[in-house]
C-alpha cells in the first residue's frame, strides 16, 4: 500500500471560518467556543463557555457554520490542534480557527481527520508556523500542506480504525467524569448539606444506604461555632483530619522512567523508578498552580512544587481527597509574581469533624469509584497507545491492511 501526497485545499469542500474579528456577545443564545476549547487529546471540543451569541448575530455575522462531520482547526496559539464536530452541532466558532471540510468525492472524511492528526502532517504544521510569542498558521498556506492519501479502501480502514479508539477514549474519560462528579455529590451529601441527617430528623430513612450506614449519622442538630452540625459531631481543625507536608526535589536529569507517577502543582508529571510515598495519597499544588487537587491510589512521588497528605488523622485519602477540593486555595495565596501556598495558613482552618466510623464508611464505597477511574485510565493508556502507534505504519505504507486489521482486533479483544 502506497500513498500519493496531496494539497490539502484539493480534498476539500468548504473551509468555515468567523470573519476574523471578533463577534458581538452575550450571556445567552448560541454557544461560542474558542480555541483553548479544541485539543488533539479528545475526539470532540470540549466547551464549558460563558460567551454566547444572539441568534441574529449566528446569522449574519459569520461566513458559516461547522457542519457535523467536519474538522476544527486552530490556526493561532498552538496551530494544528483538531476536533471532530458533533451531530447535532449545538455552537458556532470564534476566531482564530476553522472548520474545514472533506470532499468525500476526493477523500474519506475520518481518514483526512487521522491524517491531520498523524505525526507527518503534524511536523509539516509545525514547520510552517509564523511568528514568534503567538505562533499561527495562515490559511493561505493550507495549499502547501501536504496530505498522504492511500487508496479509497485503505481509507476507510484507517479513518475507521482512527474513530473508533478514539471514541472509545473519549467513552472512557466520560465515564470518568461521571465516577467522579458520584464520589463529589455523595461527600457533599454525607459531610456538606448533612442530607442523610435532615432526612433523619424528618423521620425518613436516608436515601441509598442500608440501615447500617444509616445508623452512623445522627437524627437531631446541635449549635456551634460554625453553625448547626450534626449533634455529637466534633469542631477542630484541618490539622486535626490531615497534615500536609513539602514535596521532595527531583532535577528532571535525575528523572528515569519507572512505575511511579510524578506529580507536579499542575498534576501527573511523568514517571520515576522509586516513590518516596505511599499510595493511596493526596496532593495539591503549593507553588505555580494552586487549587487541583489530585488523588493517586498507587505509591508516587510528590514533586517539590506540590503540598501532600503526609499523615491521615480523622481523614481518610478519598474524603481528604473531596475535603481539598472544597477548599479555596487562592485565598491564601502568599506568593506574589509566583502563586505560593503556605501549609501553615489552612491547618488552622475550622472544620466539623465526622465520626471515624462514618469517614471509613464513605472511603469504603468511594474506594471502589475510584479503583474503576484508574481501570478505566490504564485502558484509556492502552488504547492510546495502540491508536497513536499504528496510525503512522497505516498511513506510510510499512503496515499492510490485513495485518493492521489482525493486530487492531487482536489488541482491542485484550484491552476492552
Amino acid at each position: 500500500m502506497s500513498s500519493e501526497w496531496v494539497s490539502f485545499t484539493d480534498l476539500l469542500s468548504a473551509i468555515v471560518d468567523n470573519r476574523g474579528r471578533t463577534c458581538p456577545v452575550g450571556d445567552s443564545g448560541i454557544p461560542l467556543i474558542a480555541t483553548n476549547c479544541i485539543n488533539s487529546i479528545n475526539l470532540y471540543p470540549l466547551y464549558d463557555t460563558t460567551r454566547y451569541v444572539s441568534d441574529e448575530t449566528y446569522r449574519t455575522w459569520f461566513r458559516g457554520h461547522p457542519a457535523p462531520g467536519d474538522i476544527l482547526f486552530v490556526c493561532k496559539g498552538s496551530p494544528g490542534r483538531t476536533n471532530w464536530v458533533p451531530d447535532p452541532v449545538d455552537f458556532c466558532i470564534a476566531q482564530d480557527m476553522v472548520a474545514v471540510r472533506a470532499d468525500p468525492k476526493k477523500v474519506y472524511p475520518k481518514y483526512l481527520f487521522a491524517a491531520l492528526r498523524s505525526s507527518s502532517v503534524q511536523s509539516q504544521i509545525d514547520n510552517m508556523h509564523v511568528g514568534t510569542m503567538i505562533p499561527h498558521f495562515k490559511k493561505g498556506d493550507f495549499g502547501k500542506l501536504k496530505i498522504p492519501v492511500p487508496a479509497r479502501d485503505a481509507q476507510r480502514v484507517i479513518g475507521d480504525f482512527y474513530f473508533t479508539l478514539s471514541e472509545r477514549i473519549t467513552l472512557l474519560r466520560e465515564t470518568n467524569a461521571t465516577l467522579g462528579a458520584i464520589a463529589q455529590a455523595l461527600f457533599k451529601s454525607w459531610f456538606v448539606d448533612f442530607d442523610p441527617v435532615r432526612a433523619k430528623a424528618e423521620g425518613l430513612e436516608p436515601e441509598g444506604m442500608d440501615a447500617a450506614t444509616a445508623a452512623l449519622f445522627a437524627n437531631s442538630f446541635e449549635e456551634s461555632n460554625l453553625g448547626l452540625i450534626p449533634k455529637g459531631w466534633l469542631i477542630g481543625e484541618l490539622q486535626d483530619l490531615l497534615v500536609l507536608q513539602r514535596g521532595f526535589d527531583l532535577p528532571a536529569s535525575e528523572r528515569i522512567a519507572g512505575d511511579y507517577p510524578l506529580i507536579a502543582a499542575s498534576g501527573p508529571s511523568g514517571t520515576h523508578h522509586i516513590a518516596m510515598a505511599k499510595g493511596p495519597g493526596v496532593v495539591t499544588g503549593r507553588s505555580g498552580v494552586l487549587g487541583k487537587v489530585f488523588l493517586t491510589l498507587e505509591d508516587y512521588w510528590p514533586l517539590n512544587t506540590t503540598l501532600w497528605v503526609k499523615k491521615f488523622n480523622r481523614a481518610t485519602p478519598c474524603y481528604a481527597y473531596e475535603l481539598l477540593r472544597l477548599l479555596d486555595f487562592s485565598s491564601f495565596n502568599a506568593g506574589s509574581a509566583v502563586p505560593t501556598l503556605n501549609r501553615n495558613h489552612i491547618h488552622g482552618l475550622k472544620y466539623v469533624l465526622p465520626p471515624l466510623e462514618l469517614v471509613q464508611a464513605y472511603e469504603d464505597m468511594a474506594r471502589v469509584i475510584h479503583l474503576r477511574v484508574l481501570e478505566n485510565n490504564r485502558q484509556v493508556q492502552t488504547l492510546t497507545q495502540l491508536r497513536d502507534t499504528l496510525l503512522p505504519r497505516l498511513i506510510s505504507g510499512q503496515m499492510s491492511l490485513p495485518a493492521a486489521e489482525a493486530s487492531i482486533e487482536s489488541i482491542l479483544s485484550e484491552a476492552i
